[in-house]
């Protein structure tokens, strides 16, 4: 066992090149020495949230892009301020740390896996996504929004514990919906609504608010509450969660 390997446990999303483990292994331990915490790393290829973590009992787990995996020192303190004990000037700290990730993720923006336009189908074998969206832009958005959608791609597996319904690329301006929701059991009053939410994301970007990225404000969650179908089809879908969850024939 090397001396740092009590202090850090390593996830890796992929199957990387032997050189991607190493950098992923020393900055695990690099935020490990910072912190005098242990540390969880994950690497991701996220096109969205670059940089997150979450406490649990004896350890902080870290979720970042794997542009992260060749920052240099100051980016790494930055990265380990950002997750950093909540105590005499905290608030300043996270800003300051939050402000040099957001300098670094913007000179790598390259890096960042952008989906390609021409391939996105937004006719689905039940609902067209385009029609949807024209309506909702015109009746909602008076037209304002401008953005590419799509259904993504069908993937076969197991049974999911979670899905996620829509996502937004903002660099992109692209909205992928997810294929689950193409069947006829599927209302289309319920996928308007995930439509509606992932144009609210252009229309109501996200902010920063002390170093954290702030996605669903107080103003983006007032919209989404006053969409006409918004209660129906979060009563929908509580009562149809299994059929969420599970792969479309």
């Amino acid at each position: 066992m090397r001396p740092a390997e009590s202090n850090r446990q390593l996830t890796l999303v992929q199957q990387p090149r032997e050189a991607r483990v190493a950098a992923a292994h020393r900055l695990a331990d690099e935020l490990s020495v910072h912190l005098s915490e242990r540390v969880r790393l994950t690497v991701h290829d996220n096109r969205s949230t670059m940089v997150s973590f979450r406490r649990a009992p004896g350890e902080i787990h870290y979720r970042v892009h794997h542009m992260f995996l060749e920052a240099p020192g100051d980016v790494v303190t930055a990265l380990a301020a950002f997750a950093g004990p909540g105590r005499g000037g905290a608030a300043a700290r996270r800003r300051a740390a939050g402000s040099r990730i957001d300098a670094f993720v913007r000179q790598h923006r390259e890096r960042i896996a952008v989906p390609r336009a021409d391939r996105l189908q937004p006719r689905g074998r039940t609902h067209d996504l385009q029609a949807i969206y024209d309506r909702l832009n015109a009746e909602h958005f008076g037209g304002a929004i401008e953005a590419r959608i799509g259904w993504g791609p069908v993937r076969s597996g197991r049974r999911r514990r979670t899905v996620k319904t829509g996502v937004y690329v903002q660099d992109a301006r692209i909205i992928r919906i997810h294929p689950t929701l193409d069947r006829p059991e599927v209302p289309e009053f319920y996928v308007a609504t995930v439509v509606f939410h992932e144009m609210l994301h252009q229309a109501v970007p996200a902010r920063e608010v002390d170093g954290r990225r702030i996605v669903h404000g107080a103003d983006f969650r007032r919209r989404e509450r006053a969409y006409p179908d918004y209660g129906r089809a979060k009563a929908w879908e509580e009562r149809n969660l299994g059929l969420l969850l599970s792969s479309p024939a």
